[in-house]
């Protein structure tokens, strides 16, 4: 391996050159030819230096810093980023095979995994019904499908949003016959009239019950829920929909490893 000792280096002749022109800079406002004549600055300049440079850490840390990415979309791209100074490519993976898909079934022993420490719930909202579907998460962020109903009726009846509500504070039962309630719930506004959803986020709590919408361009986070609620008195938090397709796919190349979590 190699070894690098800061104080052994003449730090006085330092200069950043380009690897393509041969011109080069030690300050960043002298420019100066590959002969050592004084040049007009560049329109432009980009560099590369990763945090392997860095006096302020080392190569162990790098290395734990990266084994901390296994298994994490999210982590890695942050890695690629900030650590290796590089630009993350994301890779838009392919439908995976169904029946590779369907050989990954769980038979869960109870409604709710023992793994499971915390439970989740998205409602997609239609003209003539809704949609929800309850996940329970644990560490790594490892997921499980806890349950999937279907509210049919007019989107703005009050006896459709009555059943929708006990969908939501429907409680579900661990092994041991602990009852875990849905902590949060994230509730689409598209296609119907919002201040449906708004009215519900007041009645079951601004912070349980979130009404969102899909971001209308490409490389939003996958939440940005807002620090102040709107005009109508609610977190109405945006969602990047191509993101987190992303996430899920990715994710779906991981392969398990027994019973240990991806």
């Amino acid at each position: 391996a190699c070894v690098i000792r800061q104080q052994e280096l003449d730090f006085t002749d330092a200069r950043y050159i380009c690897e393509k022109t041969g011109i080069w800079t030690r300050d960043g406002i002298l420019w100066f030819s590959s002969s050592g004549e004084e040049i007009e600055p560049p329109d432009s300049v980009t560099f590369h230096i990763w945090t392997a440079y860095s006096p302020f850490t080392t190569w162990v840390q790098i290395v734990k810093d990266w084994m901390k990415t296994k298994g994490d979309t999210g982590k890695r791209k942050t890695f690629v980023n900030t650590t290796l100074g590089e630009t993350w490519e994301a890779k838009i993976g392919e439908r995976p095979d169904a029946e590779v898909m369907a050989e990954r079934k769980e038979h869960y022993s109870a409604p709710v995994p023992d793994r499971v420490a915390y439970l989740t719930a998205g409602i997609d909202s239609q003209l003539d019904r809704y949609e929800m579907r309850v996940w329970g998460w644990g560490p790594g962020e490892e997921s499980w499908l806890i349950d999937r109903q279907i509210i049919m009726g007019r989107h703005d009846d009050e006896q459709t949003l009555l059943r929708v509500d006990e969908a939501i504070n429907k409680t579900y039962t661990r092994r041991n016959g602990a009852e875990m309630s849905v902590s949060r719930i994230c509730w689409d506004t598209g296609g119907i009239d919002p201040t449906i959803v708004y009215e519900r986020s007041k009645k079951h709590g601004l912070f349980r019950v979130i009404p969102i919408k899909g971001a209308s361009v490409y490389g939003k986070p996958v939440a940005s829920m807002p620090r102040k609620r709107n005009k109508n008195g609610v977190y109405l938090t945006e969602i990047g929909t191509d993101t987190a397709k992303e996430q899920i796919y990715n994710r779906f190349t991981l392969t398990p490893e027994g019973d240990e979590p991806l």
